[in-house]
């Protein structure tokens, strides 16, 4: 019978069902749901490794211990991290690292049953192991959910102490920056979850090696090129596509469509070619990159089944007061170059502008779906919108 490992996928929050349906339609999983910033599901361990294909999280965690810890919350400092360190002993090692060296791809030195064998020897024993040449370097990261008042204690002690205890029992090396493996402490209220970093590095850090000011994640680009709705064949623009953060996300993933990336800044051009030519190789040919103006496209009427593009903020760039007088123009252009039927996408942190825009030419935009999604702290609005084509 195959061993079965729980994941927590941690996706931008706000698009958490539309990464739970890109893990539903592309892996065998069992118990899909979402919860605020996050995706858990189940799947065998044996197909954990196939996680890191995924391309709208950001980081995967394997759960390894999940439980309540009775009045938690009610608990003196010292007692209550105490408590936390004794979990240890109930948390399922052996799992967390063999799912470790599956998605890592090389054994840890000795493997599971080494880490086994020591926490036996911990429990029953009271028997420290020493770090050796060959012990991986680790670091424990708390967050504590809710209310974080209710504890007396602060993350940083809850990481620090359940930190020292792994460093007795299998004689782990301690190292905040330089690290192998990541062990992460989820407290909210008096549950306890811990779990262990699959992936090396936040997987939102691909296909950008030049960046510009306003850079978009590689999987909220994902999530907004989902929401499109891409078929085989479809032509896909980016209007302002600054470095092309998401026609390069779209030209990999949807290798049978085409995809157009375009700005006025020159800057931007050369990031665009910068960042799509350390990708692609000579073979790959379904995305390219103009400079135009995003006013006035250099389309036909109706010859662009989508428009996926993230607008001006009026933060890093331009202003709000600008964003009135530019949204309507850009929405007006776009309706004439998008076909009857096709798709917008857009993402803007002045909902105002972009709502009012809408309004004034509702007959001609239907509104699919409608996210609030947290970019670097600001909540922005993701729109996908129906052209319905009235005039």
């Amino acid at each position: 019978m195959n061993q079965t490992a729980e994941i927590y996928a941690a996706v931008v929050t706000g698009f958490e069902k539309v990464a739970a349906k890109e893990i539903s339609g592309k892996l065998p999983v069992k118990n899909c749901y979402s919860g605020r910033g996050n995706v858990r599901f189940s799947l065998d361990l044996q197909n954990v490794k196939s996680t890191l294909e995924l391309r709208s999280v950001d980081n995967l965690y394997v759960v390894f211990y999940e439980n309540a810890i009775e009045r938690l919350t009610e608990m003196e400092k010292e007692k209550a991290l105490e408590m936390i360190q004794n979990q240890i002993s109930f948390c399922n090692w052996k799992l967390a690292i063999d799912a470790y060296q599956l998605t890592r791809g090389e054994e840890m030195n000795g493997g599971s049953e080494r880490v086994v064998e020591q926490m036996r020897q911990f429990m029953n024993e009271g028997k420290y192991s020493e770090a050796t040449e060959g012990s991986p370097k680790f670091r424990v990261t708390c967050k504590r959910c809710g209310e974080k008042e209710i504890h007396k204690f602060s993350s940083m002690d809850a990481a620090s102490k359940f930190g020292a205890v792994i460093n007795n029992c299998f004689g782990w090396k301690c190292s905040v920056k330089d690290f192998d493996i990541e062990v992460v402490l989820r407290i909210e209220k008096d549950y306890m979850t811990v779990m262990m970093a699959l992936n090396k590095e936040s997987l939102f850090k691909r296909n950008i090696c030049s960046y510009g000011p306003t850079t978009m994640r590689s999987t909220i680009c994902h999530c907004m090129l989902q929401l499109a709705n891409i078929k085989p064949g479809e032509i896909v623009v980016d209007a302002m596509c600054g470095g092309g953060s998401i026609p390069i996300e779209g030209a990999l993933c949807w290798k049978n469509s085409v995809f157009l990336g375009g700005d006025n800044h020159e800057m931007a051009m050369e990031r665009c070619k910068q960042n799509w030519t350390t990708l692609s190789s000579s073979t790959v040919s379904n995305c390219d990159f103009f400079t135009w103006d995003a006013t006035s496209l250099p389309f036909c009427d109706s010859s662009v089944d989508s428009i996926v593009t993230d607008l001006p903020f009026g933060k890093k760039i331009g202003c709000k007061t600008d964003n009135r007088l530019l949204y309507p123009i850009l929405l007006g252009e776009w309706k004439r170059v998008i076909r009857k039927g096709g798709r917008l996408v857009v993402m803007t942190h002045d909902k105002r502008s972009l709502e009012s825009s809408i309004l004034k030419d509702r007959s001609s935009w239907h509104t699919k779906a409608s996210h609030v999604v947290n970019m670097g702290g600001l909540l922005c609005l993701c729109l996908c919108l129906i052209n319905t084509k009235t005039d």
